[in-house]
């Protein structure tokens, strides 16, 4: 019989040990499933597979690396203007979870978003509300049409938005994970501008806090908005596929349906899409 070591504790996290990016994606993101969602929203929508993918803001890149893991064919593009971050998700995601050859199938670039169109893509996506940095319709427009450029004939293009009352209040929410406390403060909204400044906390069990993990200075954009400069930048068949509700909890229920009409919701995350024409 061959004797076992003892089980190591986990350390518990505090403000001077834990890794904001860390926290960001286990409190935020769900790369896995999100990479499947994708996937199989593009196959059914175009009945064809989804090969080329291209995730812009894509700061640390975990969800890149897990569309690269789905399938020996797959090849994904990471944009975003943060080299540090991007260098994070190199060592702690791109280099955990792919093996030499997967790693030769994803190309980060350093890059504006306003400036890529190459390599021709079969599907982009604009995430966690990232575009909302463009303050003016001529640049978001700009944006928009430029990841048109971007796709394939037949190509996809998804970009999520926010939005209900409760999103225009200024508060704060938390949620408890393990280990931590995750905050998500609205801190100043202007109904005319329409700008928003919204910042991530944690808090831990010692009573530590880090503060202003990050920062956003966006603008927050109505789905209405984002469909038209859809159709200006020559998208066709733009519509949003908008969440379900949990009805024991309020919440959203993760299960998103195309529908020509919203509900009323304090709060509502949906996505907008458009095609590529042929």
């Amino acid at each position: 019989m061959v004797a076992r070591s003892p089980a190591r504790k986990s350390k518990k996290l505090t403000a001077r040990t834990a890794d904001r990016h860390v926290l960001y994606q286990k409190s935020v993101q769900a790369p896995a499933d999100d990479a499947q969602f994708y996937t199989r929203r593009f196959k059914k929508y175009t009945g064809r597979d989804l090969r080329v993918f291209r995730e812009d803001f894509c700061g640390t890149a975990v969800l890149s690396c897990h569309h690269v893991l789905q399938h020996p064919d797959n090849i994904a593009i990471g944009v975003d203007l943060d080299q540090p971050t991007l260098d994070w998700g190199i060592e702690h995601n791109v280099n955990k979870l792919l093996n030499a050859e997967q790693k030769t199938r994803l190309k980060l670039l350093n890059k504006n978003v306003l400036d890529v169109r190459a390599p021709k893509c079969d599907a982009i996506n604009a995430l966690n509300f990232s575009y909302s940095v463009f303050k003016k319709r001529r640049d978001l427009g700009a944006y928009i049409k430029n990841a048109f450029r971007s796709l394939k004939p037949g190509g996809v293009f998804f970009m999520d938005a926010w939005g209900g009352p409760d999103v225009l209040q200024e508060k704060t929410d938390r949620v408890r994970h393990k280990g931590f406390v995750y905050e998500w403060e609205q801190r100043v909204y202007d109904p005319i501008s329409h700008e928003i400044t919204c910042a991530i906390h944690f808090e831990f069990p010692d009573g530590t806090r880090m503060h202003n993990a990050f920062v956003y200075d966006w603008r927050l954009w109505t789905l209405a908005e984002i469909r038209e400069l859809f159709e200006d930048a020559g998208f066709e068949d733009v519509h949003v596929l908008w969440e379900g509700t949990d009805h024991d909890t309020g919440e959203g229920n993760g299960v998103f349906r195309r529908r020509t009409r919203g509900d009323s919701d304090e709060a509502w995350i949906s996505i907008v899409v458009g095609r590529r024409p042929e």
